[in-house]
């Protein structure tokens, strides 16, 4: 039974041992630092950008402001038709909003730096 052990764990060595090793990384073909780096002047390096969201509604209850991943962005509280207004620095790949309101779900594009909604 010893035998067939060693015999089991050595196949087992072996075998995993021998693999075949493809390094075949292509070689970067970009700029070898950063001095070398050419980006054109119109080139934004903001990796966000930010909204005024305005929100009514006629009930009081909590908002909360959420991506579509369901990461929150920013929660409040909501009057009964007194205007809120919040500023949102969102990541500028998304390219719309969630709003979560009394059981609604709304979506809202982020097409220009002024947005407003009123619930329902």
């Amino acid at each position: 039974m010893k035998k067939l052990m060693i015999l089991l764990v050595s196949i087992v060595l072996l075998t995993s041992a021998c693999k075949k090793n493809n390094n075949t990384d292509p070689t970067p073909t970009g700029p070898a630092s950063m001095e070398n780096l050419t980006v054109t002047s119109s080139f934004d390096w903001k990796t966000t950008n930010d909204f005024q969201l305005s929100l009514t509604s006629k009930g009081n209850n909590i908002v909360e402001v959420t991506s579509n991943e369901g990461i929150t962005y920013q929660k409040a509280f909501l009057t009964a038709n007194v205007p809120y207004t919040m500023k949102l620095t969102i990541p500028a790949y998304e390219k719309s909003i969630y709003l979560k309101f009394m059981g609604q779900d709304i979506s809202i594009e982020l097409d220009s730096e002024t947005l407003s909604y009123q619930f329902q």
